[in-house]
């Protein structure tokens, strides 16, 4: 069984504990320098904090039976999709497991908990960003119902040139 619970200031530590063990093992390979920049930006103290108390964006933790943290989800909420008509939208910004949990189901388990909070918003959309270079999350999101919209080319720093390409996908909502 899987928890999954709503992540707040005074977590903030184990979140950015969290962020770090489940980003590098995947997505090293994209950067020069194995991704520390990137992390450096979006998970140190400042930017978590204000993450955390902006009230669009929510974090939450996947927890297995033994209080294991096994991942994590953020949603924002009130996040058009850029460059398109679909504005009543929420963004899964974020969803991240750790190697060991992979291929149990808690994705799966997050996603759908996805889905509730952004039909509980009432929100018409929920959509996404993966790169293009990520066959596995890819198959995943369509196997879940998304589709892509559009691909861009991110402009990073340290990023190599081969895995620059990033997709956006939609999910429509239904009740």
């Amino acid at each position: 069984m899987i928890r999954i619970e709503r992540v707040f200031p005074k977590d903030i530590l184990a979140l950015q504990r969290v962020v770090e063990e489940t980003y590098l093992p995947y997505f090293r390979y994209l950067w020069h320098d194995e991704g520390k920049t990137y992390l450096a930006r979006i998970n140190n103290l400042e930017v978590l904090e204000q993450h955390l108390a902006n009230p669009t964006h929510h974090y939450y933790f996947a927890s297995l039976e033994d209080g294991d943290i096994a991942g994590y989800l953020k949603l924002i909420f009130d996040a058009p999709i850029p460059d398109t008509p679909f504005k009543n939208a929420v963004s899964l910004d974020k969803i991240y497991l750790s190697e060991a949990t992979k291929g149990k189901g808690i994705g799966k388990s997050l996603m759908d908990f996805a889905d509730k909070k952004a039909q509980q918003a009432n929100a018409e959309y929920l959509w996404l960003r993966v790169m293009d270079s990520n066959a596995y999350n890819l198959g995943f999101y369509v196997k879940n119902g998304y589709k892509i919209v559009y691909k861009r080319w991110l402009e990073l720093a340290n990023i190599k040139e081969e895995y620059r390409g990033i997709f956006t996908m939609l999910k429509p909502l239904q009740d």
